[in-house]
Protein backbone atom coordinates (compact mmCIF):
# COMPACT_ATOMS: atom_id res chain seq x y z
CA UNK A 1 0.00 0.00 0.00
CA UNK A 2 2.84 2.19 0.67
CA UNK A 3 3.83 2.05 -2.66
CA UNK A 4 0.16 2.74 -4.10
CA UNK A 5 -0.14 5.32 -2.30
CA UNK A 6 3.60 6.52 -3.42
CA UNK A 7 2.85 6.53 -6.90
CA UNK A 8 -0.61 7.61 -6.18
CA UNK A 9 0.76 11.17 -4.48
CA UNK A 10 3.68 11.56 -6.96
CA UNK A 11 0.91 11.72 -10.11
CA UNK A 12 -1.40 13.77 -8.36
CA UNK A 13 2.00 16.33 -7.64
CA UNK A 14 2.58 16.15 -11.53
CA UNK A 15 -1.19 16.57 -12.35
CA UNK A 16 -0.90 19.56 -9.29
CA UNK A 17 1.78 21.29 -11.55
CA UNK A 18 -1.20 22.14 -14.14
CA UNK A 19 -3.00 25.58 -13.26
CA UNK A 20 -6.58 25.90 -11.11
CA UNK A 21 -7.62 22.67 -12.38
CA UNK A 22 -4.69 20.09 -10.94
CA UNK A 23 -4.17 22.84 -7.87
CA UNK A 24 -8.24 22.03 -7.44
CA UNK A 25 -7.66 18.22 -7.90
CA UNK A 26 -4.51 18.05 -5.50
CA UNK A 27 -6.45 19.65 -3.14
CA UNK A 28 -8.92 17.49 -3.12
CA UNK A 29 -7.55 14.19 -3.96
CA UNK A 30 -4.58 14.79 -1.71
CA UNK A 31 -6.21 14.19 1.76
CA UNK A 32 -8.57 11.21 0.54
CA UNK A 33 -5.62 9.25 -0.32
CA UNK A 34 -3.89 10.18 2.87
CA UNK A 35 -7.29 8.97 4.96
CA UNK A 36 -7.04 5.44 2.67
CA UNK A 37 -3.55 5.01 4.02
CA UNK A 38 -4.32 5.61 7.72
CA UNK A 39 -7.15 3.01 7.61
CA UNK A 40 -5.05 0.44 5.54
CA UNK A 41 -2.67 0.97 8.60
CA UNK A 42 -5.52 1.07 11.11
CA UNK A 43 -4.45 4.77 11.78
CA UNK A 44 -7.66 6.14 13.81
CA UNK A 45 -9.10 8.80 11.55
CA UNK A 46 -12.07 11.44 11.50
CA UNK A 47 -11.35 13.02 8.38
CA UNK A 48 -12.53 16.57 8.13
CA UNK A 49 -12.30 17.07 4.35
CA UNK A 50 -12.94 20.83 3.57
CA UNK A 51 -10.34 21.90 6.08
CA UNK A 52 -8.17 19.57 4.78
CA UNK A 53 -8.94 21.34 1.18
CA UNK A 54 -8.66 24.92 2.20
CA UNK A 55 -4.81 23.88 4.13
CA UNK A 56 -3.78 22.68 0.45
CA UNK A 57 -5.56 24.85 -2.12
CA UNK A 58 -4.97 28.63 -0.48
CA UNK A 59 -0.83 27.91 -0.28
CA UNK A 60 -0.26 26.31 -3.26
CA UNK A 61 -2.51 28.41 -5.26
CA UNK A 62 -0.11 31.57 -3.85
CA UNK A 63 2.58 29.69 -4.47
CA UNK A 64 1.98 28.54 -8.00
CA UNK A 65 0.67 32.29 -8.98
CA UNK A 66 3.79 33.05 -7.94
CA UNK A 67 5.76 30.73 -9.98
CA UNK A 68 3.62 31.39 -12.73
CA UNK A 69 4.11 34.97 -12.56
CA UNK A 70 7.95 34.38 -12.63
CA UNK A 71 7.46 32.05 -15.96
CA UNK A 72 5.35 34.66 -18.11
CA UNK A 73 7.68 37.20 -16.89
CA UNK A 74 10.14 35.90 -18.31
CA UNK A 75 8.34 34.48 -21.52
CA UNK A 76 7.12 37.98 -22.07
CA UNK A 77 10.72 39.56 -21.40
CA UNK A 78 12.31 36.89 -23.79
CA UNK A 79 9.48 37.66 -26.76
CA UNK A 80 7.75 40.69 -26.05
CA UNK A 81 8.56 43.25 -23.73
CA UNK A 82 12.62 43.48 -23.53
CA UNK A 83 12.85 45.72 -20.37
CA UNK A 84 15.07 44.96 -17.83
CA UNK A 85 12.95 46.50 -14.74
CA UNK A 86 9.64 44.33 -15.92
CA UNK A 87 11.65 40.91 -16.01
CA UNK A 88 13.34 42.01 -12.23
CA UNK A 89 9.75 43.33 -11.01
CA UNK A 90 8.50 40.07 -12.38
CA UNK A 91 10.95 37.70 -10.74
CA UNK A 92 10.96 39.45 -7.69
CA UNK A 93 6.85 39.16 -7.09
CA UNK A 94 7.16 35.91 -8.16
CA UNK A 95 9.63 34.88 -5.53
CA UNK A 96 7.76 36.62 -3.20
CA UNK A 97 4.88 34.78 -3.68
CA UNK A 98 6.30 31.60 -4.17
CA UNK A 99 7.78 32.31 -0.37
CA UNK A 100 4.51 33.28 0.97
CA UNK A 101 2.84 30.25 -0.20
CA UNK A 102 5.55 28.03 1.43
CA UNK A 103 5.07 30.18 4.33
CA UNK A 104 1.45 29.55 4.69
CA UNK A 105 2.13 25.67 3.94
CA UNK A 106 4.00 25.65 7.06
CA UNK A 107 1.99 27.41 9.28
CA UNK A 108 -1.15 25.14 7.99
CA UNK A 109 0.47 21.59 8.15
CA UNK A 110 -0.75 20.69 11.45
CA UNK A 111 -4.39 21.72 10.19
CA UNK A 112 -3.95 19.61 6.92
CA UNK A 113 -2.73 16.27 8.86
CA UNK A 114 -4.68 17.68 11.87
CA UNK A 115 -7.66 17.86 9.57
CA UNK A 116 -7.27 14.47 8.41
CA UNK A 117 -6.88 12.73 11.71
CA UNK A 118 -9.65 14.70 13.31
CA UNK A 119 -7.57 16.78 15.73
CA UNK A 120 -8.63 20.09 13.93
CA UNK A 121 -12.35 21.08 12.92
CA UNK A 122 -11.93 24.49 11.73
CA UNK A 123 -9.51 26.10 9.45
CA UNK A 124 -6.85 27.79 12.03
CA UNK A 125 -3.01 28.41 11.32
CA UNK A 126 -1.35 26.04 14.93
CA UNK A 127 2.07 27.64 14.19
CA UNK A 128 3.80 26.05 16.82
CA UNK A 129 2.34 22.59 16.58
CA UNK A 130 2.63 23.69 12.31
CA UNK A 131 6.57 24.17 12.98
CA UNK A 132 7.11 21.97 15.11
CA UNK A 133 5.29 19.18 12.80
CA UNK A 134 8.29 20.77 10.10
CA UNK A 135 10.71 20.68 12.54
CA UNK A 136 10.96 16.66 12.88
CA UNK A 137 10.54 16.08 9.37
CA UNK A 138 13.62 18.32 7.89
CA UNK A 139 15.94 15.67 9.53
CA UNK A 140 14.21 12.82 7.26
CA UNK A 141 13.97 15.23 4.38
CA UNK A 142 17.53 16.48 4.45
CA UNK A 143 18.41 13.19 4.03
CA UNK A 144 16.10 11.87 1.00
CA UNK A 145 17.58 14.89 -0.53
CA UNK A 146 21.56 14.53 -0.10
CA UNK A 147 20.18 10.73 -1.55
CA UNK A 148 18.16 12.30 -4.40
CA UNK A 149 21.42 14.51 -4.98
CA UNK A 150 23.55 11.26 -5.19
CA UNK A 151 21.19 8.72 -7.71
CA UNK A 152 20.89 11.81 -9.96
CA UNK A 153 24.32 11.80 -10.60
CA UNK A 154 24.11 8.06 -11.94
CA UNK A 155 23.58 8.13 -15.50
CA UNK A 156 20.60 6.41 -17.02
CA UNK A 157 18.94 5.19 -14.01
CA UNK A 158 19.64 8.47 -11.45
CA UNK A 159 16.31 9.59 -12.47
CA UNK A 160 14.37 6.36 -12.18
CA UNK A 161 16.24 6.27 -9.02
CA UNK A 162 15.36 9.46 -7.73
CA UNK A 163 11.72 8.83 -8.62
CA UNK A 164 11.53 5.70 -7.05
CA UNK A 165 13.06 7.24 -3.77
CA UNK A 166 10.15 10.37 -3.32
CA UNK A 167 7.76 7.45 -3.94
CA UNK A 168 8.51 5.80 -0.72
CA UNK A 169 9.68 8.77 1.29
CA UNK A 170 5.89 10.56 0.82
CA UNK A 171 3.96 7.73 2.59
CA UNK A 172 7.06 7.41 5.55
CA UNK A 173 6.53 10.79 6.19
CA UNK A 174 2.99 10.97 6.29
CA UNK A 175 2.93 8.12 8.64
CA UNK A 176 5.55 10.29 10.36
CA UNK A 177 3.50 12.69 10.93
CA UNK A 178 0.16 10.89 11.82
CA UNK A 179 2.50 9.25 14.57
CA UNK A 180 3.95 13.13 15.69
CA UNK A 181 0.20 14.93 15.91
CA UNK A 182 -1.17 12.11 18.35
CA UNK A 183 1.49 12.40 21.02
CA UNK A 184 0.98 16.21 20.69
Amino acid sequence: EAFILGVAIYVIGLIGLIPVVGWYLYAKLFPQMVVWYYNKLNIKVDPKYDVAFKSIIIPLSIAMIGVLIIIFGLILYFFVIKSTEFIEISIILGIILAIVGFILYILLLYTLFGSIIGKVDKFKIYAKKSIYLFLISLIPGFIVSILSIIVSFIPFIGLLLDIILSIFYEPYIIVFYAIAIENM
